[in-house]
């Protein structure tokens, strides 16, 4: 038994514009949401932008912007996507080794969750050594400690002004372009 397929494209009901793989004797139930159905229009054509196509007469058309339809049904799940996406660059600055006096020091979580008990007695005993990202021990004294953390903590405040910044502009775009020129 040999499997014949073809695509068609369709506007969901929902408004979002999408391809879909019809198998031997399958059929699309909405057919005045069909734009192009390869049984009777040809293969379907190269390179077209999903959201911008509109059919004009026999053949697709690529329209300048988005149909508000598809917008509507996509752009929520972008701007998720985008402050998901933005929130884990966020938290890789945040933890990332960090160079400080000379040398690079190791900033993940639990290194700065230690850091700050160690800070909260208020002093730290003779021969206090913090290691480095290489493994090395350092001797700090209690403001040495205090500079590393400073350095740590002006870091996370630019990343975390960053990110206000970046999810601000994703709230507030209305296109798809829009969200997707928001970079980290």
């Amino acid at each position: 038994m040999v499997i014949i397929m073809r695509r068609i494209l369709v506007n969901k009901p929902s408004g979002e514009q999408m391809v879909i793989t019809l198998f031997t004797g399958g059929s699309y139930n909405d057919l005045a949401n069909v734009l192009w159905d390869e049984q009777g229009d040809g293969p379907l054509p190269e390179g077209i932008v999903l959201g911008k196509m509109e059919r004009q007469g026999d053949v697709l058309v690529e329209l300048q912007d988005y149909t508000p339809g598809h917008l509507s049904a996509v752009l929520p799940a972008a701007k998720s996507a985008k402050v998901e996406s933005l929130t884990a660059s966020y938290e890789s600055e945040i933890y990332a080794n960090i160079s400080h006096d000379g040398k690079t020091w190791i900033a993940d979580k639990k290194s700065q969750e230690t850091l700050s008990q160690v800070l909260s007695v208020g002093s730290v005993p003779e021969g206090m050594y913090w290691r480095d990202a290489t493994g090395a021990s350092n001797p700090m004294t209690y403001a040495d400690l205090q500079a590393l953390a400073a350095t740590i903590l002006a870091r996370g405040l630019a990343a975390d002004t960053n990110l206000s910044a970046k999810l601000s502009a994703v709230d507030g775009a209305s296109t798809l372009t829009e969200v997707d020129a928001i970079t980290y």
